[in-house]
């Protein structure tokens, strides 16, 4: 049986949206992280012996164990902070999400850049809901391919 590769849950703090959307990009672009949304909220920190309150943000993302040092390096380069927060938590999540992300890692010692922004807007759309139950990827069923051929998702 083949061994899954492991993964972690990274959390990436950004004191401004843009910030975050900057160094989301970058990271993406360097293959090292999956993606996902800049997350943002008011906040309290203790800096330098104080509590501070603004709002802050947190890119919520993925990446290999084996790419953890080199996220730390690249993120700490790009960052505007005085102190790139970073957390990492063990990864343990569906098969289908497991099977997502090695798909999405797969092959990128050989790739340097992901492919170009798909040309295309987000939209909602109704369902019919006898469909529903066929839109999802199964956890138990062939994850040899997660990622759907519908080119509408």
């Amino acid at each position: 049986m083949k061994r899954k590769e492991r993964f972690f849950q990274v959390f990436i703090s950004s004191e401004l949206r843009t910030q975050g959307l900057r160094l989301l990009e970058h990271l993406i672009s360097k293959r090292l992280i999956f993606g996902g949304p800049v997350l943002s909220g008011p906040a309290r920190f203790l800096w330098k012996n104080e509590i501070v309150e603004h709002d802050y943000c947190w890119i919520v993302t993925f990446t290999r164990e084996d790419l953890r040092d080199e996220l730390i390096r690249e993120a700490e380069k790009e960052s505007a902070e005085a102190i790139c927060m970073i957390t990492f938590t063990t990864f343990d999540g569906s098969p289908a999400m497991q099977a997502l992300l090695e798909e999405a890692f797969r092959g990128r010692e050989k790739q340097t850049r992901p492919v170009t922004y798909k040309d295309a807007v987000a939209a909602l759309t109704f369902v019919a809901s006898s469909e529903i139950p066929k839109r999802t990827i199964s956890s138990w069923g062939d994850l040899s391919k997660v990622q759907p051929e519908d080119s509408t998702r």
